[in-house]
Parts: C-alpha cells; sequence; structure tokens
C-alpha cells in the first residue's frame, strides 16, 4: 500500500483522530495488501460515514439501509467489503485504496 499515515494531510488527520476506532481501522488497512484483479467478491459490501451504516449489500440476497437519514454532510466515507476496509475517504482525499 502506498499510504502512510504520514502521508495523511493534516485536515483529514483531525477528522480521524475525533473517530478512534476509525482511525484504528483505517492504520490497520494502510498495513494490508490491495485486492488483486482476481480477487472475488464473495458476500457483503458495507459503506458507512461517522454516524453508522449508509447501506449494505448482501450479493443476490438483499439491499439493507441504515437508520441514519438526515440532511448531514458525511465527513468520511469507508466501504467494507467481505468484512475487510477496501476504502477509506475524507473528503477528496482517498486514505485507503485497496480496490482500484
Amino acid at each position: 500500500m502506498s499510504n502512510t499515515i504520514q502521508s495523511i494531510s493534516p485536515k483529514s488527520m483531525e477528522v480521524l483522530q475525533k473517530y478512534p476506532e476509525w482511525y484504528q481501522a483505517v492504520i490497520d488497512a494502510l498495513d494490508k495488501p490491495e485486492k488483486t484483479n482476481d480477487y472475488e467478491f464473495r458476500c457483503t459490501l458495507e459503506i458507512f460515514d461517522q454516524l453508522g451504516l449508509l447501506v449494505g449489500v448482501v450479493i443476490k440476497e438483499m439491499v439493507y439501509f441504515g437508520k441514519n437519514f438526515r440532511n448531514s454532510n458525511s465527513e468520511f466515507i469507508a466501504w467494507f467489503m467481505d468484512g475487510e476496509l477496501v476504502i477509506f475517504l475524507i473528503g477528496e482525499e482517498v486514505i485507503i485504496n485497496r480496490i482500484f
């Protein structure tokens, strides 16, 4: 993974430091390899922001939504595929990208 904690902008670090569990998830994901082209997406995709689950998909089964329907802006967006953090965005800054 080409990103390191040192390469994250100060503005994004401010956001991460407000959410210690997400900060740790990002640190852990920075050490994981990217998904290769032959990676088979098996079961679930879940997308979160600071307030919780936005949407989830169980492949060929169902789509489910979080209860956080609101008119507030997301401070970050986190994608989990099969339980692993694969995308983490703060504004336009890509902090984690393990799939594209």
